[in-house]
């Protein structure tokens, strides 16, 4: 049995006991037991990552009537930040308290009947960090079973876990299971609860079945990264002693280590710690021990750059994926801009497609059950200029994201010809609006006639790399923000010929988005009222009443998008020199925002 720290309760707090102050690995002896002394539970935890583990389904488990959650490290997404908490059948009280400036957060529930820690638990997640539902009518029900085990939070969609809810004895019917697929647990429970069952192994490792090791994309993400246009920290080099690896200062600084065990996934203080790191060198290994390949993976997924493993160093293919590794071999110098974006992103894109747990899960779901788990994505274009759709739709046709369709919305001209244009086997819908409904209403058009679970917008006359909706997809996978987007941080201006790369915030929680590089859920679209109907600044309501309502946003890196500025009217008015204020790099010509050979 562990042992747990006590110290006395705040003024006013008549938790019995005092407060427990846990560390996440000492978890499961405190809750996985039936009674918990008065019915009360008051729980200081590390963060909300510790959260998700006390959320994770158990039998026996803890009850409780009572229970406060404190966490000792929290961040506010945004400054207005409230949260939203989840059902509790039982609740008959909540209330919050956020501290941002001390980086603190508490949160108390009571219930009328003893309800488990983890019901509880899983609720509260929603309270300390945005946790958008997966975007998908239809979708098998995935539930984690009791013995499931840490493993299994790094392959769900969402922070919150969804256990084996009971079955509703009135509501019974023939042949209907309490989930359709259901993770972890004793096989032999499979036919009583769920449709199908996976092993938290098997769904770990995907079908077709891989063995590279697997990160979990809502901590191992680039949220909080320093910005591309602040100077360079301190140089970083990697040591590795037995198990123990350091990331020190190259030359002398009074930068802090930041240490980890490589048989270990890193946890999320460590992440945090990796946000000040830019690069690591790692010319200095001589053979990697087990386990350390796999933390590369995470590392690179944090979007500090690893450079310089020396080509005498072997790495298994089955311990990181091959481009991954040819990538962590390249040297790099520290620096500026769009240089340093091109490294971090070419190296997180590999990481996060071949090492995400959420990626693994869908194809062992899809795999099971012959349904897709993967949102389906409809890019939604309006245009009054069809000469411009059929290069539109080559650009989409060579997306590297699998599940789309595009629904052009020809707005008050004639449809365009798509003789001779490759689309390859891309989706495509032709609508026809007439020219006296206003742009928004014409974009509201589209998604009537849109099938997809997630919505993006396109512009006519901009850039979008074939990363574009796959880099919109994974921002919404590790934000779990209500609308995801990049910003207008290139811009190409054509009269002049000019490329230009603006201070932007990126990889960070914030309420504006490009209005042709935005995605959302068809759910909260449709909550949202999706685009009025208005001639112009149309995505700026959107967003006001994501403001309004209470959701956040998030906007990803901008690679892979260009907005192009023509000479002709555009609804975005904006002169051209209030465009180029904040620029910080400049460059004759066309500079692509997107990773070379990509």
């Amino acid at each position: 049995m562990p042992r747990i720290r006590r110290t006395s309760t705040a003024s006013g707090d008549s938790s019995p006991g005092g407060r427990v102050r846990v560390a996440t690995e000492q978890i499961d002896a405190l809750v996985g037991r039936p009674e918990v002394a008065g019915g009360v539970l008051d729980l200081e935890l590390e963060g909300v990552d510790a959260l998700r583990v006390l959320a994770l389904p158990r039998d026996p488990v803890a009850r409780v009537t009572r229970m406060v959650v404190r966490l000792a490290h929290w961040e506010a997404p945004v400054p207005r930040w409230r949260g939203r908490l989840g059902q509790i059948r039982a609740l008959s009280g909540f209330s919050s308290d956020f501290d941002a400036r001390g980086s603190r957060a508490s949160a108390t529930v009571t219930v009328t009947e003893p309800t488990s820690v983890t019901e509880i638990a899983a609720a509260l997640i929603g309270v300390f960090a945005p946790d958008a539902p997966h975007a998908g009518a239809g979708f098998p029900l995935v539930a984690v079973a009791p013995g499931a085990g840490r493993d299994a939070l790094a392959l769900l969609p969402t922070r919150t876990v969804p256990p084996v809810e009971p079955m509703v004895d009135r509501l019974q019917g023939v042949g209907l299971f309490r989930a359709d697929v259901a993770i972890g647990g004793p096989r032999r429970l499979a036919e009583e609860m769920a449709t199908h069952h996976l092993s938290t192994d098997e769904a770990a490792h995907g079908r077709p079945r891989t063995e590279l090791p697997v990160l979990d994309l809502l901590t191992h993400n680039p949220i909080g990264r320093p910005l591309t246009f602040q100077p360079s920290p301190p140089a970083r080099r990697l040591v590795v002693d037995g198990n123990r690896a350091r990331v020190l200062p190259v030359e002398h600084a009074t930068a802090h280590p930041v240490e980890f065990d490589v048989r270990r996934p890193l946890d999320a203080p460590t992440v945090r710690a990796l946000r000040r790191v830019e690069s690591i060198d790692l010319s200095g290994l001589s053979a990697l021990p087990e386990g350390l390949a796999a933390r590369f993976a995470e590392i690179t997924a944090t979007d500090t750059i690893l450079h310089s493993l020396p080509a005498a160093v072997d790495v298994p293919a089955e311990a990181l994926a091959p481009a991954l590794a040819d990538v962590i071999r390249r040297p790099y110098r520290q620096q500026l801009g769009l240089e340093r974006d091109l490294r971090a992103v070419e190296g997180r894109r590999l990481a996060m497609h071949e090492h995400g747990g959420f990626f693994r899960l869908a194809s062992a779901v899809a795999s099971a059950t012959g349904t897709r788990y993967l949102p389906r994505v409809s890019v939604v274009l309006s245009t009054m200029r069809s000469e411009l759709v059929p290069g539109v739709l080559e650009m989409m046709a060579r997306q590297t994201y699998p599940h789309m369709e595009v629904v052009v919305v020809v707005h008050g001209v004639p449809a365009p010809s798509l003789d001779g244009v490759d689309l390859r086997d891309l989706a495509v819908r032709i609508v026809e609006v007439p020219g006296s409904v206003l742009f928004g209403g014409a974009l509201a058009e589209g998604v009537r006639h849109a099938s997809g679970d997630l919505i993006t917008k396109l512009d006519d006359d901009d850039w979008y790399s074939e990363h574009h909706v796959s880099d919109l997809v994974l921002a919404a996978l590790y934000s779990r923000a209500d609308i995801v987007g990049k910003t207008t941080e290139f811009l190409y201006f054509e009269e002049v010929g000019q490329t230009v790369h603006r201070t932007f915030a990126t990889e960070r929680y914030h309420d504006q988005v490009a209005g042709g590089a935005m995605l959302l859920s068809r759910s909260t679209f449709d909550a949202l009222g999706g685009w009025r109907p208005t001639p112009n600044s149309t995505d700026r309501s959107v967003l006001i009443r994501v403001e309004t309502q209470g959701g956040v946003a998030y906007r990803t890196q901008s690679l892979g998008y260009m907005y192009i500025r023509h000479a002709s009217k555009h609804t975005w008015e904006r002169t051209a020199s209030q465009l180029v204020q904040g620029s910080f790099e400049q460059w004759r010509g066309w500079r692509s925002p997107e990773v070379d050979g990509a």
